[in-house]
């Protein structure tokens, strides 16, 4: 398999060997069905942006290490299995550009098949040893956690932004800071340094996901790789309408006559200011994370880690 992530030519033969193992220990399956529906994700790509991170942060310590890829690849058998889960929930059709796995062989094989994979990163984990199974456990419980939150917060455009900021922070947060936890972990990196990185992990994953609150509103539905204004249809009121819904609490009694028309809901996040202050918060978050990397000496990877940040945030539309 080849490395998909974009970033640093250096860092190409690192991804590469994380792709290989990545991709041999799902399809080492005891049944071609089993082994087909694990590798589904994996062979449709994906940015591989959790194992970067770690390959990356290991380079605070003593780099190169085996526990680093072993742990590399778990985060991103975990991450791929609540893809899996995830899409069964929200009924989503497609992902990266394929059927998901519940569209593909049904509900029941995409659960055992998420369920399969959460069981080999977990494997993998231990396999690397120290503390890289209860690092793997907290971040696993912190994403279902958000999740459970997630969906029972379904229709509630009244939850307060600090509710929104907490959800986003154990669902997608987690799986950055515990990338960034296994990458000094594993490569022994002083106390001060681990520190820093996992705080580095928090905000760049906290970016990453108001980015991409906002881009299913406003982005092009072939970049994002599904139908805009997905969330609002199905009620996962984000941070943009949360912020409409600050600004105009007569938005609130209009989400809950069943008004999710897209068009119409850009028109008042743009009057609100809505969409402007979702992306500066998400530069907010870019910046934490960035000032996070001041603690380190300049470097090619706290360069590329610098990147990532900037990558994400140059996914945003230019607006007024």
């Amino acid at each position: 398999m080849t490395a998909p992530v974009a970033g640093a030519s250096w860092l190409q033969d690192d991804i590469a060997r994380i792709e290989d193992l990545l991709f041999s220990t799902a399809a080492n399956a005891p049944h071609p069905l089993i082994g087909e529906a694990a590798t589904h994700l994996i062979k449709a790509g994906g940015k591989r942006i959790r194992p970067t991170l770690v390959l990356l942060t290991s380079r605070a310590g003593d780099a190169g290490r085996r526990a680093t890829d072993l742990a590399a690849v778990a985060l991103e058998l975990v991450h791929l299995a609540t893809l899996y889960h995830d899409d069964v929930i929200d009924e989503t059709e497609t992902r990266r550009g394929v059927p998901t796995v519940h569209s593909k062989w049904g509900t029941e094989i995409a659960v055992l098949a998420g369920d399969y994979l959460f069981a080999l990163g977990s494997g993998l984990g231990a396999d690397a040893g120290g503390e890289v199974p209860g690092i793997l456990a907290h971040a696993i419980a912190e994403v279902c956690s958000g999740q459970i939150v997630e969906t029972a917060s379904v229709d509630d455009a009244g939850r307060s932004i600090d509710q929104y900021v907490e959800t986003i922070r154990r669902k997608t947060s987690a799986l950055f800071r515990a990338a960034c936890a296994l990458g000094a972990s594993t490569s022994g990196a002083e106390p001060n340094a681990r520190a820093a990185l996992e705080a580095y992990g928090e905000n760049a994953g906290l970016a990453f996901q108001v980015v991409d609150d906002l881009l299913d509103l406003i982005g092009d539905a072939d970049a994002i790789g599904k139908t805009p204004g997905t969330d609002l249809r199905e009620g996962v009121f984000t941070l943009p309408v949360l912020l409409a819904c600050r600004q105009n609490p007569e938005l609130v009694d209009r989400l809950a006559r069943g008004d999710r028309d897209l068009p119409g809901w850009l028109v008042v996040l743009e009057e609100t200011g809505a969409l402007r202050e979702t992306a500066r918060r998400a530069e907010k978050y870019a910046d934490a994370a960035r000032a996070e990397l001041e603690a380190f000496e300049p470097s090619p990877w706290v360069d590329e880690l610098e990147a990532l940040v900037d990558r994400t945030l140059a996914q945003l539309p230019a607006r007024r």
